[in-house]
């Protein structure tokens, strides 16, 4: 009889809730929040430095502590778990990219204008020329590895180990303000319009954390954050 893929292999330690982890969690956020902070202030992408640290000790669990890979959320099912969870998808994936939320605030104390500006101002590109349809498949690339790495971060690593100390609920909220703040770094304007904007970007957190929390599959909640990434574009594109 052949082995279930998805039958966790024998483990050599038990489930480690315990204080090692706590301090092991509390230096790799230590550390992504340090990055992000000097990124802010440089304008460079310094965090990436701090991704690298966490998937790599993410990784690196189930070769030298011989994990299950489940606990990277890698795992069968997900046709089934899409099914628990598609009006997350659907409300975070296409109607919050279509209809921003924080559009909405931002129309109700008069910085709407500024806001497209500030978002629409990232996609310097363009869209009628050879290079800018270069420019569009590059970053539509980039941007598949760049959400595998992300959910890797903050969802399977940081959201899923934070929850066994501070609960589920606290830990996505935890988890997606500096999913938020991530996306601070090479901006600039108003503290009301990055606000505004980081909040808008955390509140996709809170869904991708709430997807992952239960369905505890990377390959689903990488998927919506994938789509809510070329819808989002689109949206800017077509309508902003």
């Amino acid at each position: 009889m052949r082995p279930d893929p998805n039958q966790a292999r024998p483990s050599r330690e038990p489930i480690p809730h315990d204080k090692k982890i706590l301090v092991q969690l509390t230096l790799l956020i230590a550390l992504l929040l340090i990055t992000i902070i000097v990124s802010v202030y440089s304008g460079q992408p310094v965090y990436i430095f701090g991704y690298i640290m966490i998937v790599i000790y993410a990784i690196g669990r189930p070769f030298r502590h011989n994990r299950p890979w489940q606990e990277l959320g890698l795992k069968h099912g997900f046709a089934k778990d899409f099914r628990q969870v598609w009006y997350y998808v659907g409300i975070d994936a296409f109607l919050f990219q279509i209809l921003p939320p924080t559009f909405g605030l931002a129309i109700v104390f008069g910085y709407y204008p500024e806001l497209v500006s500030h978002i629409t101002g990232r996609l310097s590109i363009n869209f009628g020329s050879l290079e800018g349809i270069s420019a569009i498949v590059i970053l539509l690339v980039a941007a598949l590895v760049l959400t595998l790495m992300e959910e890797v971060v903050f969802r399977v690593t940081i959201q899923e180990r934070l929850s066994w100390f501070i609960g589920t609920p606290a830990a996505i909220l935890f988890t997606s303000v500096i999913f938020g703040l991530v996306h601070a770094v090479g901006t600039s304007g108003s503290l009301p319009i990055i606000l505004l904007d980081v909040a808008g970007v955390a509140l996709d957190g809170v869904f991708f954390g709430i997807i992952y929390a239960k369905t505890k599959n990377l390959a689903l909640t990488w998927t919506t954050h994938y789509i809510v990434d070329v819808v989002g574009l689109i949206a800017l594109i077509l309508i902003f």
